[in-house]
């Protein structure tokens, strides 16, 4: 293997651009980029051998497929998307906290519920009562009762042998 001076490997230049070394072959065998290495290419031992030109036009090349945006822009466009994350943040504490004084509004609705439900089966407790008293009375005095629960006033329960009451 002779020593070719300035000139570079295929794998030596992958490297240094940070692909692999089949997507330097790839670059270099499709044109443009074919015709005009090759002036700058050449074998030796069967080791692809690239000049300094040429490795320069290939470098360039994986730059334009990069299209690498200049410092500048690449700032620009992170402070706009900060400031785009930043607002809709904001936008989310909002609604958060929209949604916390629903739910303390809620939490207010359902305790004054539960009182009105335990005063009303208060109500209902005493009114069974009420009325499981009437009913015993009744039954005590052995007055006929309706269906509904009402004393039938108008006739009394009569045996057929006391028709004369």
């Amino acid at each position: 293997m002779s020593l070719v001076t300035n000139m570079k490997t295929i794998k030596q230049i992958a490297t240094e651009i940070g692909v692999t070394k089949q997507a330097v072959f790839y670059k270099i065998r499709k044109p443009p980029l074919s015709d005009s290495l090759q002036p700058y290419i050449s074998t030796d031992d069967g080791t692809l051998m690239v000049s300094v030109d040429g490795e320069t036009l290939i470098k360039q090349a994986f730059k334009i497929d990069r299209k690498e945006t200049p410092s500048p822009v690449k700032e620009t466009i992170t402070e706009t998307l900060i400031d785009m994350l930043r607002l809709e943040l904001e936008a989310k504490n909002r609604q958060i906290e929209e949604q916390q004084f629903t739910i303390k509004d809620l939490t207010a609705i359902i305790a004054t519920k539960d009182t009105q439900i335990l005063e009303l089966t208060q109500s209902l407790n005493t009114a069974q009562a009420l009325h499981a008293g009437t009913i015993q009375k009744q039954l005590t005095e052995s007055k006929p009762v309706r269906e509904d629960g009402t004393p039938d006033e108008g006739r009394l329960h009569r045996r057929w042998w006391e028709f004369w009451k």
